[in-house]
């Protein structure tokens, strides 16, 4: 996922005249708030993070805090939403603009090296790790990364995959299951070890990346045997 909450001064909330704000006004305090949660939970996790705190940090009363969120775990599930928004969104157009013309290989490396970045970036395993911690007690917490996260991720490699169905031949039909089997390959045991505080070198990382892409292109392509020895 990218570096878009990554920590950063907050800018202090410019003073507004009394009475109902604007739809504009509005929904720039609940960005701002959105961004001052999500630093603070990174920072100090999620039991560290407190809701009192958060409203005089943001300058808002706990009354009106309370009422935009029931709990902390309503709190967390928008600000997951807004990060998945922002980190997909972009990452959607960025593939759908710069892949063109590229083999499939050649395009499966690029998407696994922009998708390692972002799953290993700091944010991403510190909510990452709250998500861990707190997917028992907020079952629903998990739902919402699996849903909007992990299935989001699924179909930016499954539509990948279709552009090339008509110069390919794929030994499975179901590419849904083909996209979820190549983010196991790439991000599995890789962002599993840095969620438990394990780096792998960088080098490290784009050895794996090729190999793993490597080895995925071949076993999906369906090839005779004496095609898949001259490659």
């Amino acid at each position: 996922m990218d570096e878009t909450l990554e920590e950063k001064p907050v800018e202090s909330r410019p003073k507004t005249r009394g009475g109902r704000p604007t739809k504009a006004a509005a929904v720039q305090r609940d960005e701002r708030l959105l961004e001052i949660a999500a630093q603070m939970f990174m920072e100090h996790g999620f039991d560290g993070t407190s809701m009192e705190r958060l409203a005089e940090t943001a300058m808002i009363g706990k009354a009106t805090l309370y009422a935009r969120y029931a709990d902390k775990g309503a709190l967390f599930a928008d600000v997951l939403r807004r990060r998945i928004l922002l980190t997909y969104g972009p990452l959607e157009e960025e593939f759908e603009n710069n892949l063109k013309g590229k083999s499939l290989e050649a395009t499966l490396l690029i998407v696994a090296r922009r998708l390692l970045e972002l799953t290993l970036s700091p944010s991403a395993i510190a909510l990452g790790r709250i998500l861990a911690a707190q997917g028992a007690r907020f079952p629903e917490l998990g739902k919402l990364a699996v849903q909007e996260g992990l299935y989001r991720q699924i179909r930016i490699v499954e539509k990948i995959l279709m552009s090339f169905s008509g110069t390919h031949r794929y030994v499975i039909d179901d590419l849904s299951l083909a996209a979820d089997l190549f983010l196991s390959i790439v991000l599995g045991r890789v962002s599993r070890m840095a969620l438990l505080g394990v780096q792998m070198e960088p080098e490290t990382l784009e050895r794996r990346a090729r190999q793993a892409v490597r080895i995925f292109v071949r076993g999906l392509l369906e090839l005779p045997p004496e095609d898949l020895r001259s490659t």
